[in-house]
């Protein structure tokens, strides 16, 4: 029996979940034997609703929502004896993950945008015994690119992100930091750390090359320096991809790392925009961990 469960956030799409959720519904229903709907109402709803996916063995899940929502039903999903395939419609504001798959912003778009023909393996990120899609990371500079909306981008261009990280940097701390991965190691002062799955996060990209979901890579970058005219030196090279040209940024590439505070454990990580694990941190690559459906629009 195929089976499918649509878990929806009733907020995500300007408090029009529940209705897109129906229409959802609709679209897949001569697909599968049985489609079940899930709304959440609070924090872990999504997480449980997947888990027991899991549990009782379906073949996929679906989620309208946001990032933090897509966040949610990943941690259910991800090192589960069993694992349905997953999708998703963009219920958020920022819709990330939604951009990678290079999927529209308009939920009912999105809808008609769905294959249920063709599938791809991405990475997932643990961090500790949390998950995330895309980024784990901490510093200021997060909040400020993450709030910056694409109407500022659309206006300001990268001004926009320069504009939101002047207010945040004053509040901004410098920390001894240990990074120990497979391929490099750092140890000095930094106030900022990504760990990215992907080059971008929320409406800033980190560089210019060829996305991958599926290279069983991280990519890390750290800002070295605290003063706010190297921040924002390091946000003007991340923003044009040049990485490799600002002193103030150490990156490379790694499969697993280890991030350690010796001077402070209490520093909070950020994954994929939701609150994660302290440090210390264990983080490392699942390879190709989760199936998610391919829209009609993603480009190979």
């Amino acid at each position: 029996m195929k089976n499918l469960m649509i878990i929806v956030n009733p907020t995500s799409g300007d408090n029009q979940g529940a209705s897109y959720a129906q229409q959802l519904k609709e679209k897949l229903a001569p697909h599968f034997d049985q489609v079940e709907l899930m709304e959440t109402e609070g924090d872990g709803d999504a997480t449980d609703f997947a888990r027991q996916a899991c549990e009782e063995g379906y073949d996929s899940v679906y989620v309208i929502g946001g990032d933090g929502t897509i966040n949610e039903v990943v941690n259910g999903i991800a090192e589960q004896d069993h694992r349905p395939k997953m999708g998703f419609l963009p219920g958020g504001t920022n819709n990330t993950y939604a951009q990678l798959f290079n999927m529209s912003n308009d939920i009912e778009e999105s809808i008609e945008q769905i294959n249920l023909e063709e599938v791809r393996a991405v990475d997932i990120g643990k961090c500790n015994d949390t998950y995330f899609s895309y980024y784990a990371c901490f510093g200021e500079m997060i909040d400020a690119t993450t709030s910056t909306s694409s109407e500022e981008k659309e206006r300001l261009g990268t001004l926009a992100y320069a504009k939101n990280i002047v207010k945040a940097l004053p509040n901004d701390q410098v920390h001894e930091l240990q990074i120990k991965s497979d391929t490099e190691s750092f140890e000095g002062k930094a106030s900022h750390v990504f760990v990215l799955l992907t080059n971008q996060v929320g409406n800033l990209r980190f560089s210019k090359k060829k996305v991958s979901l599926q290279d069983g890579e991280f990519d890390v970058v750290i800002v070295t320096d605290e003063g706010l005219g190297a921040k924002l030196s390091a946000l003007k090279d991340m923003v044009f991809g040049q990485l490799n040209e600002n002193e103030n940024i150490t990156a490379f590439t790694c499969r697993e790392l280890s991030i350690t505070c010796p001077d402070k454990e209490d520093i909070q990580l950020d994954l994929d925009g939701d609150m994660g694990p302290k440090l210390p941190a264990q983080i490392k690559v699942l390879p190709q961990h989760i199936q998610f459906y391919v829209p009609e629009a993603m480009e190979d």
